[in-house]
């Protein structure tokens, strides 16, 4: 405990764990300083993807954004993040609320981020590919070797400029805050195709996809046909990497839960792919 908080110089009163999401375990801190949030590098979480370097980057630079938490640093154990106080915002008044966000992220100015980031966009077929060979050959379904066949072979088309992409936005990581709402957890945040994280954002809350597109093209005033064909051609790529996601969830956690998740995205992307499907 006390080198995961080296550096810090933090004068602590208690720390309790944090419960959800499969590659935190991370903890609530209190201290005489503030409240805060650890979120540790573990192989867990380099294995699903997430990357706390540029997690501590990405939130540094958007340390003016008022819906994001302040970074207070980070070690080789992993970074300390501000505590969003607030509740976790109820499924059924989060639509509005996530397209607000998604849309300020999207927006957000890249100037403060660096080349590095810049320049190595998320790729939706490295992370299943990632994925899918982190998961162990008794945990692969002859149906998900099918479609990773399938995915593996097929070019990432882009259709628009990348910008950042949060890669998150569930109703799980919008705080309502006195002063408005907070988005938390981006560990998965990088720069990307807007129009995967809008995928991303519509099936991680199974919200209605013509409303959203047609809500999150009328904000920024962009053409609802093509980011709705770009959301379409999203859908399976990110109904698959959902799959494999929940599947190593089963694999690293023996939660039952987790593997009856990924069985229901494949199903989903039978019936989205069902040619695939021999």
């Amino acid at each position: 405990m006390d080198k995961q908080f080296k550096g810090f110089g933090l004068t602590i009163s208690h720390v309790s764990a944090l419960s959800g999401g499969l590659t935190n375990a991370c903890l609530k801190v209190e201290a005489k300083e503030g409240s805060f949030v650890w979120r540790p590098i573990s192989l867990q979480a380099k294995i699903l993807g997430a990357d706390r370097a540029k997690e501590h980057e990405i939130l540094q630079a958007l340390s003016d954004e008022s819906f994001s938490p302040n970074v207070y640093g980070e070690n080789e154990e992993g970074i300390l993040v501000e505590w969003l106080e607030g509740e976790v915002i109820a499924l059924d008044k989060a639509q509005d609320v996530a397209v607000d966000l998604l849309c300020s992220v999207h927006q957000i100015s890249l100037d403060k981020l660096s080349e590095q980031i810049k320049n190595k966009p998320m790729s939706l077929k490295d992370r299943i590919i990632d994925y899918w060979n982190s998961i162990t050959p008794e945990n692969q379904t002859p149906e998900m070797e099918a479609y990773f066949e399938y995915f593996s072979q097929q070019d990432e088309q882009a259709f628009f400029s990348h910008c950042l992409c949060h890669y998150d936005i569930g109703a799980y990581n919008i705080v309502v805050k006195e002063d408005g709402y907070g988005l938390i957890d981006w560990e998965y945040a990088s720069m990307g195709d807007p129009s995967q994280d809008l995928t991303s954002m519509i099936i991680a809350n199974q919200f209605d996809m013509d409303d959203v597109i047609s809500l999150y093209c009328q904000k920024r005033r962009l053409n609802i046909d093509e980011w709705k064909r770009a959301v379409i051609h999203w859908t399976p790529w990110v109904t698959f990497m959902g799959a494999l996601w929940f599947s190593l969830g089963y694999q690293l956690l023996k939660n039952t839960c987790y593997q009856e998740l990924a069985e229901r995205e494949m199903c989903k992307l039978i019936k989205l792919l069902p040619s695939i499907h021999k």
